[in-house]
């Protein structure tokens, strides 16, 4: 039975970093110099070392475009709160010519 240290608590922030950083195709210094730390740092952050300056991981979710709650411990806080679409979205060129668009209305559905 693995013994855990004094004053520690497993996180998944390490996981949830790799994760982003795989999806996103983010090397270890790019998320260093976004998070303002060297990426030795980031190296045990991924190897799921608890990071002790919170004001960098801050940082890092504000560098990309999270929560820092969703960043840190995986919890999306769900708020009434009505978010833009191009905060949502983010555009791509995929197509260059001519094209038909039928445009739909979306509807909230009625809860039961």
């Amino acid at each position: 039975m693995a013994t855990k240290r004094k004053g520690t608590n497993e996180l998944p922030f390490g996981k949830i970093l790799k994760r982003i950083m795989q999806e996103r195709d983010l090397t270890v210094r790019a998320v260093a110099e976004l998070a303002g730390v060297s990426g030795s740092v980031v190296q045990s952050w991924i190897n799921q070392a608890n990071p002790h300056d919170l004001k960098a991981v801050a940082k890092l979710a504000k560098g990309l475009k999270m929560e820092f709650k969703e960043l840190l411990l995986g919890e999306v806080e769900h708020t009434s709160e009505v978010r833009g679409i191009a905060e949502l979205f983010q555009e791509q060129d995929l197509f260059d010519g001519h094209c038909k668009i039928i445009i739909k209305r979306l509807v909230p559905r009625k809860e039961k």
